[in-house]
Parts: C-alpha cells; structure tokens; sequence
C-alpha cells in the first residue's frame, strides 16, 4: 500500500465544485428573499 503524503493531493475539481454549489446557494437566498419582498408588496 502506498503511504499517504499529507497536501500531495489534487482537489481542484472539489474546489470547483465547492464554489458552485456557494454561488448556487447565493443566488438562492437572494432570489427567496426577493419572492418574499414581491410577495409582501403584492399583498399590502
């Protein structure tokens, strides 16, 4: 079995993918928050 070398792995593609899914979470809150403002206007 190979020994492990802390830091010698590649995770660029998990670093990717961590920023996808934080820009997808952004975009969702704020959109959530815009229904909620559209909403309340709508509303009042």
């Amino acid at each position: 079995m190979a020994e492990h070398k802390q830091g010698s792995m590649d995770i660029r593609t998990q670093e990717k993918t961590f920023a996808g899914f934080v820009r997808l979470s952004t975009w969702g809150a704020i959109i959530s928050v815009a229904v909620l403002i559209f909403m309340a206007l709508a509303n009042a």
